[in-house]
């Protein structure tokens, strides 16, 4: 699949405008950047990244989306928004403060556990 990191960034960006306004309020609160970048050196397996840093007093964070292992869990075009979209609530439920374990109880988890709460309707 040959998606670009305009393309890829662009789903992102839509991903994000179609989250509800408490998420985008709490997004923007945190001061949360959002970066794009191909693969995590060293880690080719790793989709998503959480950061949270204070700088100058002010607190501050970002998502890191990897483009090249997203596009290889998603398989297929039609798998990628969705992917993308899990990925980034994943990563979103960091900044909520859950931790890896908390997000195995839910469909987005690394490690979902059996029966895990599914994030999307079914057939969603």
């Amino acid at each position: 699949m040959d998606v670009g990191e305009d393309e890829f960034a662009a789903i992102a960006d839509a991903e994000l405008d179609a989250l509800p306004a408490w998420i985008k309020d709490r997004i923007a609160a945190a001061n949360v950047a959002i970066d794009v970048q191909d693969e995590r050196q060293g880690s080719p397996r790793t989709l998503g990244l959480f950061r949270q840093s204070t700088m100058q007093g002010m607190p501050m964070a970002e998502i890191t989306l990897f483009r090249l292992p997203i596009l290889r869990a998603a398989g297929r075009r039609e798998n990628l928004r969705r992917a993308v979209h899990d990925v980034l609530l994943h990563e979103l439920g960091h900044l909520f403060g859950m931790t890896e374990v908390d997000l195995d109880e839910f469909s987005i988890g690394n490690n979902p556990r059996p029966g895990a709460t599914p994030v999307h309707p079914p057939g969603v």
